[in-house]
């Protein structure tokens, strides 16, 4: 398994997460939990990073370094809830890719990830760029278009340049939409018990359809009260409790 242990975090923490305004006490905790983990005090080093999450810090290399010391724990399920919280905001990361794969095959039902929809796989980049880069792209675009605008005013051989920007820019737009669409269609969910029942309704009493082991990943396609409805496949899905599961 590839470690990826670095300042890195500490960068893109800075970079692109904001902070409170007692920001250096976070950069300190960050440091600690580095250091713990550096140390092989994984269940402490795990503490300190689910301690930043829960105040409110967002960042994929936060969510993988925890995924890290989970794995590390022999916790296969809270590893790979956390490397799937992580791609989310690093998805063209190599070394998060590789532990994903490692920790899945780790795992009894050994699920992997779903394949992108058709509208993903048309618009293939929208997969190794995250929400916040799409939307960085489309204002640069926009920019770029309305100054190119301003000079075909001056040049109009810059006809074939303006609308090529324009195709861009309106690329872009369908790209952010098509990147929240697949968002909002794939809302996975991790096993984190040993073994969770998948009923065929929301009833400790009701039919058992079939079982799932730690780490195993559905989608969640009903939220009601304590329970979820999960879909593994087309013919595969039913209710689970919501507290054997991550999401």
């Amino acid at each position: 398994m590839k470690n990826a242990f670095s300042l890195f975090l500490f960068f893109a923490l800075t970079l692109f997460t904001s902070l409170p305004t007692e920001g250096s006490e976070y950069l300190q905790e960050i440091v600690r939990a580095n250091d713990l983990y550096a140390e092989k005090h994984y269940a402490q080093s795990a503490e300190a990073y689910e301690s930043l999450i829960h105040k409110g810090i967002r960042n994929g290399y936060l969510h993988y370094n925890l995924g890290n010391a989970y794995i590390r724990m022999g916790k296969i399920g809270p590893a790979i809830l956390n490397y799937v919280h992580a791609r989310k905001w690093i998805p063209r990361d190599e070394n998060l890719e590789a532990n994903l794969k490692f920790a899945i095959q780790q795992s009894q039902d050994k699920i992997e990830l779903p394949a992108p929809g058709p509208l993903s796989t048309l618009f293939f980049w929208s997969n190794d760029l995250n929400s916040s880069e799409l939307i960085y792209l489309a204002i640069g675009l926009n920019f770029v278009f309305w100054v190119s605008l301003s000079l075909w005013l001056y040049f109009p051989d810059l006809k074939i340049v303006r609308n090529a920007l324009l195709c861009l820019l309106l690329l872009s737009f369908i790209s952010i939409g098509v990147k929240i669409k697949s968002e909002s269609d794939f809302k996975p969910a991790v096993v984190l018990v040993k073994r969770v029942e998948v009923k065929s309704g929301r009833a400790e009493d009701a039919v058992t359809l079939f079982q799932l082991h730690e780490g195993a990943m559905v989608t969640v396609t009903v939220t009601h009260e304590n329970w979820l409805e999960v879909r593994l496949n087309d013919e595969q899905k039913g209710w689970v409790p919501k507290n054997s599961m991550g999401h």
